[in-house]
């Protein structure tokens, strides 16, 4: 009975023994399954978020390219065609009068040729000379009134000789 203690005891200690490491090993295994699962659902998750952020700026744009069209008219509207220029000296020489100004107009050399999002610009040279208060007014609605036409004034050089007034202006025009 002696031997057959120590024998039962020893096959008790080894059951226990290997039931200890399948448990442990099972946990392993199971513990590894479970941390690929979860970096899995993380970046699950991450992917979902970054789609929903993706499908946020898009409808975001979208809504943008309804608002970039009525902008897009009003410029229409506000630039000329570049044959559309040629109205421009005619129309500022009777600007011009209603101010009791006299101008002198050229157009210079194209500094930008239009594609589809950026307009064209031609520069100008323009001399007007007329009483100060005739000039500073005519100037001043010129470049904030102009209907159907866009420019900007790059230099202005202004001199007074005595009650008549002049000044020279570079600057250039925007069209389509």
């Amino acid at each position: 009975m002696k031997n057959g203690f120590k024998k039962y005891a020893w096959i008790s200690f080894g059951a226990v023994f290997g039931a200890i490491a399948i448990t442990g090993a099972a946990f392993y295994f199971l513990a590894g399954d479970i941390a690929s699962r979860s970096s899995a659902i993380a970046a699950d998750r991450t992917a979902i978020a970054q789609q929903d952020n993706s499908l946020a700026a898009f409808t975001e744009v979208k809504g943008d390219a309804v608002q970039a069209a009525a902008y897009q008219t009003a410029m229409d509207e506000l630039l000329p065609t570049s044959n559309g220029l040629i109205d421009f000296p005619q129309w500022l020489k009777n600007f011009a009068a209603t101010y009791n100004v006299t101008d002198n107009f050229a157009f210079g050399d194209i500094i930008t040729v239009i594609t589809r999002y950026v307009p064209g610009e031609i520069g100008f040279s323009l001399t007007a000379q007329g009483s100060e208060i005739g000039v500073f007014s005519f100037l001043e609605n010129l470049e904030s009134k102009a209907p159907g036409f866009l420019l900007e004034f790059d230099s202005v050089n202004f001199t007074e000789n005595g009650s008549s007034s002049k000044a020279v202006i570079g600057g250039k025009m925007f069209f389509k």
